[in-house]
């Protein structure tokens, strides 16, 4: 039997809009879903080398941070590598890459740059598609 597909979209980066898509993401791989997370606008900040460690809370919930440390969740950069050992693959958006004036080398290690239409490609045949 072919492996579950599951295609997400992670299109901010508040620390709770950067947790969701990653936890969601390495829990399907590791279930065997073969998963991939395209970050777009505000999400391409997730694989930001610098900027994803300094991701601002949501509004309201600014004790987030200390509240994800007090229950032993890793950071942001921590949990990009396990989403990446579970072999979820992680995709920034080339067009938003280009607006927003980043490069590759301003990226985590092993991203792959795509247009969108190559990832709706696979979320046309996922078998869920989530947008965080």
């Amino acid at each position: 039997m072919a492996a579950k597909k599951m295609a997400i979209v992670a299109s901010k980066a508040t620390l709770d809009m950067a947790y969701a898509p990653l936890v969601i993401g390495a829990t399907a791989a590791t279930l065997d879903a073969d998963v991939r997370i395209f970050f777009a606008f505000g999400g391409l900040n997730i694989l930001h080398r610098e900027k994803n460690r300094n991701l601002p809370p949501p509004q309201g919930m600014e004790e987030l941070p200390q509240l994800a440390n007090n229950v032993g969740w890793a950071g942001i950069p921590e949990m990009l590598q396990m989403c990446k050992d579970a072999g979820v693959k992680l995709i920034a958006c080339s067009a938003t890459m280009k607006m927003l004036g980043y490069k590759e080398e301003d990226l985590i290690e092993g991203v792959e740059v795509a247009d969108a239409d190559r990832f709706v490609e696979f979320a046309l045949e996922a078998d869920s598609t989530l947008f965080i």
